[in-house]
């Protein structure tokens, strides 16, 4: 019956809420319980659904997720229940759990469709949750194993897809201000998969931005920063420094400015000197214009402090200075 629904009926919602309730031991009821409230959610369903009425169908949906993970069905009900715009940014349900039991399914099962799904959810939860969770989620091997393999599949195939473009974004959340996140991502040997992703996919500014922003991720850890000077990156920061696309380059110029603030002795390793590198994002950031809308909501301003030292190169100070201001600018919750 619900399938056929066209017209929001939280009523109907309201009646099965309880029922999941009281019999989550009992597999049949649950398998009916998910597919019906994926059926009464679904896409523009929602957003005539009470907040309070959604979270208790979330707490329920992660509740039967912990308990049955091996049913594929089951977990793949559940996810296209969360795989929701309302769901995920309006209401209230605890994110952290989510996102872990999401990526549990995502390790689990083999499944294009569900692996869309789940990199989706976790793409946007990732950038909810506090940073001690990020580095929780993120720092666990298997997580950051699988969504490599899938980044590496699509790279190997030439395939630019919406499932690529997802957990790219998944995997820069999840890298935002976590050390342990970046560590496990170099262990596994992200730097040179991503350099593939950046030669397989040049000239796509929306691939290109959610690479540099992982990679700059890993620039802001001093500790770091070392994993990252090596010729084959600069020469590809040297060339996306100059994209026509404001993205693009400030986030290589970003790169650049962190590394540039210390790493002295590797620098005379490399093709290009430090100061070659300097000269070449001090004409890109003096010819940006400012864009309409923020390009990346942060944290904190925690990363740039290191880079606006007295000592510092007045064309690190530029790069970092600029971006405060840009987000200054375009997002006043910074001031609250």
């Amino acid at each position: 019956m619900t399938s056929s629904f066209h017209e929001p009926r939280p009523d109907i919602l309201r009646l099965i809420l309880p029922v999941m309730d009281a019999h989550l031991n009992k597999f049949g009821v649950q398998m009916a319980a998910t597919a019906c409230l994926y059926n009464l959610t679904r896409g523009e369903l929602s957003k005539n659904i009470h907040p309070h009425t959604l979270s208790r169908a979330v707490d329920l949906t992660l509740a039967v997720m912990n308990m049955y993970p091996e049913e594929f069905q089951l977990q793949k009900n559940a996810l296209l229940m969360l795989c929701s715009d309302r769901i995920l940014q309006e209401v209230s349900f605890d994110r952290f759990k989510c996102a872990r039991l999401v990526l549990d399914a995502l390790c689990h099962f083999d499944d294009v469709n569900m692996d869309r799904m789940a990199v989706a959810i976790c793409s946007i939860l990732a950038a909810k949750v506090s940073t001690e969770e990020t580095s929780e989620l993120g720092a666990r091997p298997e997580y950051m194993n699988k969504l490599l393999a899938m980044v590496r599949t699509r790279v190997v195939s030439s395939s630019a897809d919406i499932t690529l473009k997802f957990t790219l974004s998944a995997l820069w959340n999840l890298t935002d201000e976590s050390a342990a996140t970046c560590t496990v991502f170099l262990e596994q040997e992200g730097v040179q998969l991503f350099l593939g992703v950046l030669r397989v996919f040049k000239d796509n500014s929306a691939i290109e931005t959610k690479v540099l922003g992982l990679l700059n991720n890993i620039a802001e850890v001093a500790r770091l920063r070392e994993n990252l000077m090596q010729s084959d990156l600069m020469k590809e920061l040297f060339v996306l420094l100059k994209s026509e696309n404001i993205d693009v380059s400030y986030f290589a110029a970003g790169i650049v400015a962190h590394l540039a603030s210390d790493c002295e002795e590797q620098w005379k390793t490399l093709e290009y000197t430090r100061d070659d590198m300097l000269r070449e994002l001090e004409s890109a950031v003096m010819q940006w214009k400012v864009p309409e809308s923020e390009m990346v909501a942060y944290r904190s301003f925690r990363p740039f402090f290191p880079l606006l030292r007295i000592e510092m190169d007045y064309r690190v100070q530029l790069w970092a200075v600029w971006a405060i201001h840009h987000v200054c600018t375009k997002n006043r919750t910074y001031f609250l």
